[in-house]
């Protein structure tokens, strides 16, 4: 009997980071960093880290919000919080919550900046835009949401070569590439959105404001 989507993150939760960092040549921590650079966090604010797993953007984006501010990080998987409080729990107004983000949850107006990265592609596909719908109620007034993760619009070779990847290791995730991310955001009030590519297309960073 093979092992469950969740037992697999389980097992590799201690060495997630490192892996990912191994097999993309130092390309994953950059992305991310990148994709922080967008959310633009600042000194003194809330920002919510979305299936935060090992907890190093919640961390990087704690240092930059400082002691005055509040990260935290939710994630489903038992032992990447775990990880993630072992490794930066003790890092000022940084905790992390044990939380399935596709159930009920809203922090209302609490949140300057929502983060997610690789990790709505792996959402099941009838939650997807419900997530977005609480994140845009726990975000306060001009509050913006940071998406970094492939890029589901992606055309010509950057597709072919995402289709290729999900086929070998993302099979039950492949319905990502016909989700409207644009639609899915602006149904749930979002107004500004801005992308930024990477990867030659491959991978991308979408920016949605409230209000």
């Amino acid at each position: 009997m093979g092992i469950s989507h969740n037992q697999f993150f389980e097992r590799l939760a201690p060495h997630y980071d490192s892996l990912l960092d191994h097999l993309t040549f130092g390309g994953y921590a950059k992305f991310l960093r990148r994709a922080i650079r967008v959310l633009a966090p600042k000194p003194g604010e809330a920002i919510l880290d979305l299936c935060s797993g090992t907890g190093r953007a919640a961390h990087w984006i704690s240092q930059a919000v400082g002691s005055e501010g509040r990260v935290i990080g939710m994630d489903i998987t038992p032992q990447m919080v775990s990880v993630a409080r072992g490794r930066y729990g003790r890092s000022g107004p940084l905790i992390f919550l044990e939380k399935d983000v596709t159930q009920p949850w809203v922090f209302p107006d609490l949140f300057d900046g929502i983060f997610i990265s690789f990790a709505l592609h792996e959402l099941p596909e009838a939650h997807r835009s419900s997530v977005f719908l609480r994140s845009f109620a726990s975000l306060k007034e001009m509050g913006r949401m940071v998406v970094a993760d492939f890029n589901p619009a992606a055309t010509g070779l950057p597709r072919i070569l995402s289709l290729l990847f999900f086929s070998l290791f993302e099979r039950r995730n492949l319905n990502f590439f016909r989700f409207d991310l644009h639609g899915a955001l602006k149904g749930a009030g979002f107004g500004k959105i801005e992308t930024f590519r990477a990867t030659a297309g491959i991978l991308q960073i979408t920016l949605a404001r409230k209000g």
